[in-house]
């Protein structure tokens, strides 16, 4: 009787998901939109390259960016990763730039007495654990602060106590 709802839980979760594995590199931008819908940005690089971005999920733990050169997949990466926001500098990297680098926060909290926006990612970090990533954003549009808070205490959220 418990395996029914594990079951109909990950067909769900299963459906919800378009591998990104299915996006191999030279595949024309029409698959990559045909299969992963309406970006929730786009950009356009000064390289000549493109980028699409699909955040999955309202509390989804992955953002994938798919660089297209020439109307072709060039690549597609997950970049809600510990390695991406060592990249974010405080003081030096830009709201705009953090977009590009990891897309659309989840949430944004306005903290009026610094004159500060908190945006927040959730991810998977390296161990695997639920955190949360805080890039403080100032008013002048600069990066501030930036914070990482595990929101689990165990890989499986507790469930196997």
């Amino acid at each position: 009787m418990m395996r029914l709802p594990i079951v109909i839980a990950a067909a769900l979760l299963a459906s919800a998901c378009t591998p990104m594995s299915t996006l191999p590199p030279g595949s024309p931008e029409a698959q990559a939109r045909s299969a992963l819908g309406t970006p929730a940005a786009e950009y356009d690089n000064p390289d000549g390259t493109r980028q699409l971005v699909y955040p999955r999920g309202p509390l989804g733990t992955e953002t994938y960016m798919v660089f297209l050169k020439g109307g072709t997949v060039q690549r597609v990466d997950q970049v809600l990763t510990d390695g991406n926001f060592s990249l974010i500098q405080s003081g030096v990297t830009t709201g705009d730039q953090v977009r590009r680098m990891i897309g659309p926060p989840y949430r944004v909290v306005r903290f009026e007495n610094l004159k500060q926006y908190a945006w927040d990612y959730r991810f998977r970090d390296t161990w695997g654990y639920l955190a949360i990533f805080s890039v403080m954003v100032d008013d002048r549009g600069v990066v501030a602060n930036k914070v990482i808070a595990r929101i689990e205490s165990s890989r499986d959220g507790g469930l196997n106590r």
